[in-house]
């Protein structure tokens, strides 16, 4: 839910060679099995994440607001970091 461009994502190999440390191979094993949860999971993410948007977006009382980040403003940030990116200006 964090907001981000296309652009941003960067891929992870999670190939694993026989020259990888075992510290290596366990992380890449731990982001293969992460990845597939979420691909099965995906709707249900989704749902729960827009969910969880609206509700903070409509100032809504729920239990774990004040766990939530604020929306809003990441979102600002996200764009003010997207025009520089764009500018290209770091």
């Amino acid at each position: 839910m964090i907001p981000i461009e296309e652009e941003q994502l960067q891929l992870v190999d999670t190939t694993i060679f026989k020259r990888d440390r075992e510290n290596i191979r366990y992380y890449k094993k731990l982001c293969t099995l992460e990845l597939e949860w979420c691909q099965t999971n995906n709707e249900v993410i989704c749902n729960k994440a827009n969910v969880l948007y609206k509700k903070y977006l409509s100032n809504e009382l729920f239990a774990g607001r004040n766990c939530c980040l604020n929306f809003p403003k990441l979102e600002a940030e996200c764009e003010k970091y997207n025009l520089k990116i764009k500018k290209g200006t770091n």
